[in-house]
Order: C-alpha cells, then sequence, then structure tokens
C-alpha cells in the first residue's frame, strides 16, 4: 500500500481528479493496491431466474458473518479486485474509460459507473452495461443488463462497503454488504 505520494497515480484518483483529496485516507488508500479483510452478509435473490442469474456469473452463497478478504492490485492501467467470501472467489477487473467512467468487468459484462465522492465515501453510479465479445462490445437493454448500486464510506473500525446487484429481468440477485480493514502486509 505505501505511502501517498504527492501526485496520487492510481486509478480512482485520476477518476475522481480533485474530489480524490476530499475522501477519508482509509478509503483512499482501500481503492489503491493492498489486502483488507472482514466480515460480510451476503443475500442471495429468490426465484428461478435470480438462481440461474446468480449461478450463471459465479455469484456467492449466501451467508452471514461469511470471512471476507479484498486484494486490489494494479494491472496496466487499471486494477484487479479479488474478493473472497469464505471459499468462494470473485475477481472483476476495473479500468477506466476515456470519459471519466469507471468500467468494471466480470466475465462478458461490462458495468460502466460514474464516481462521486460523498460525505464519508464513494458511491457508484451505473450509467451502462455492455456484453463484450470478443473485441466487440453491444449495449445490454435495461431489461437484461444487471444493475449495481454501490457504495464504500468510512465507519469506525474501517471501510464499509454495500453492494446491490439486481436486474429488470429477475430482480433482486445479489447483496453483500460489510464491514473491511486493511492489513498491513500479505500474508
Amino acid at each position: 500500500m505505501g505511502l501517498e505520494t504527492e501526485r496520487d497515480s492510481s486509478l480512482y484518483a485520476g477518476l475522481l481528479g480533485p474530489a480524490w483529496e476530499g475522501l477519508p485516507p482509509l478509503v483512499r488508500r482501500l481503492h489503491r493496491e493492498g489486502y483488507a479483510t472482514g466480515r460480510f452478509s451476503i443475500r442471495r435473490g429468490p426465484g428461478v431466474l435470480a438462481a440461474l442469474a446468480g449461478w450463471l456469473c459465479r455469484f456467492p452463497p449466501a451467508g452471514e458473518g461469511v470471512p471476507t478478504r479484498l486484494v486490489v492490485r494494479r494491472e496496466g492501467t487499471g486494477q484487479c479486485w479479488e474478493r473472497t467470501f469464505g471459499t468462494h472467489a470473485l475477481a472483476t477487473a476495473q479500468y477506466a474509460r476515456e470519459e471519466g467512467l469507471l468500467v468494471e468487468r466480470l466475465g462478458p459484462v461490462e458495468c460502466v459507473f460514474r464516481l462521486r465522492a460523498e460525505g464519508r465515501g464513494l458511491l457508484y453510479e451505473q450509467v451502462g452495461a455492455w456484453l463484450c465479445l470478443g473485441p466487440w462490445r453491444i449495449p445490454l437493454p435495461r431489461l437484461l443488463s444487471p444493475h449495481i448500486q454501490a457504495e464504500a464510506a468510512e465507519a469506525t473500525g474501517g471501510m464499509r462497503v454495500h453492494v446491490r446487484i439486481g436486474s429488470a429481468l429477475a430482480g433482486a440477485l445479489l447483496t453483500y454488504e460489510g464491514l473491511v480493514t486493511p492489513e498491513e502486509e500479505s500474508p
């Protein structure tokens, strides 16, 4: 994780510009390279369509107090976010788009977010989604597109994370929330 440099060159610093410095130091630290651990509540959506979507996307199983580990590492100009919920891994790649937007990819789906520094944390406002087939990106219609709401904010003892994933067709798919704290060194 290292010390902050005078000019931060991380993915999130570049996307947020001057608003990056207004975020609490812990939130900035956990959006750079590094490691964090915590415990999360994970809920899966009800119904056959939600179960099918969860299986296709390899979502973690539901549980309370699930031991969670986050590893953020640089990949070129982007980042890889590796989340482990219990023994279940969920990794995504993130990179910046020209318009100052964050793109996060899970399998063949890319979701596009506008980031907002607000209060003691960071809000992810989804503005689109694509299906990626080789070099082609096909915009997903709202009916088929995942809808993601996410926030990360400073809290007593760490950073509170709350992510909700749903779709117009299947309803609620996955919610996970909990508190993570940074680790000083990689084990």
